[in-house]
């Protein structure tokens, strides 16, 4: 009789041992809120465990966006699922970036926990190479870190010739440097009895010099 009993014990000893050791397979939880891979969890004999919250701005908030193991993996029952679950990004305010180098921008963006979406290179009149231009977003806006800001870059000035305007009449010459992309600088004036009133005695810089686009082109004109 107590044979028989140690022999049913044993035997109820192994059942539970290999219970135990039973294995079921990670279930699929990426995406999924706390609750429903906790229900789905419990229903393979499974513990889930909340490793980390961690900014996310792909996934939606509350929402789990890593697993370990892996879905398919095996498992005993009792054993634990590690999971991240996405936190909103914090606000951040953009700083101002406009007359700093491109490069200096982006580490300012960077710090500002910000990133550079896109750089796009323009002339401009006065601002070197390299130069920030313009950002998409202006200086003291809140957004959500990790959104791009694209910055306008100066490639130089557009190199433009000058063209002859000595010999032509004020309004003429204005209109002359007007659409080569030049305009009308210092204006002062002369006499020379042996030009027409109102006519260019002189420019400076000198026809066929180049200048960047926008600049001025300084003109002597004959007094009246």
């Amino acid at each position: 009789m107590v044979a028989a009993l140690v022999a049913l014990g044993v035997s109820y000893a192994s059942i539970h041992a290999e219970l135990f050791r039973r294995s079921v397979d990670v279930p699929t939880l990426l995406g999924s809120t706390v609750d429903t891979a906790r229900s789905a969890l419990d229903q393979s004999g499974l513990l889930l465990v909340v490793a980390e919250d961690r900014e996310d701005t792909a996934t939606p908030p509350g929402q789990i966006l890593a697993q370990r193991p892996l879905p398919g993996s095996k498992l005993h029952v009792g054993e634990p699922v590690n999971v991240v679950i996405a936190r909103a990004p914090a606000v951040v305010k953009v700083p101002g970036v406009v007359g700093q180098l491109v490069g200096e921008a982006r580490v300012r963006l960077e710090k500002a926990r910000l990133t550079v979406s896109g750089v796009v290179e323009q002339p401009h009149p006065t601002l070197g190479v390299g130069m920030v231009i313009a950002q998409s977003l202006a200086e003291g806006t809140e957004v959500r870190a990790g959104t791009g800001v694209e910055l306008k870059v100066s490639k130089g000035a557009e190199a433009i010739t000058v063209p002859a305007v000595t010999g032509k009449s004020l309004s003429k010459a204005r209109d002359l440097l007007t659409q080569a992309g030049l305009t009308v600088g210092q204006i002062r004036h002369a006499s020379d009895d042996d030009r027409s009133p109102g006519v260019v005695l002189e420019q400076k810089p000198a026809a066929s010099q180049t200048l960047g686009k926008g600049m001025p082109v300084d003109l002597v004109v004959n007094s009246d």
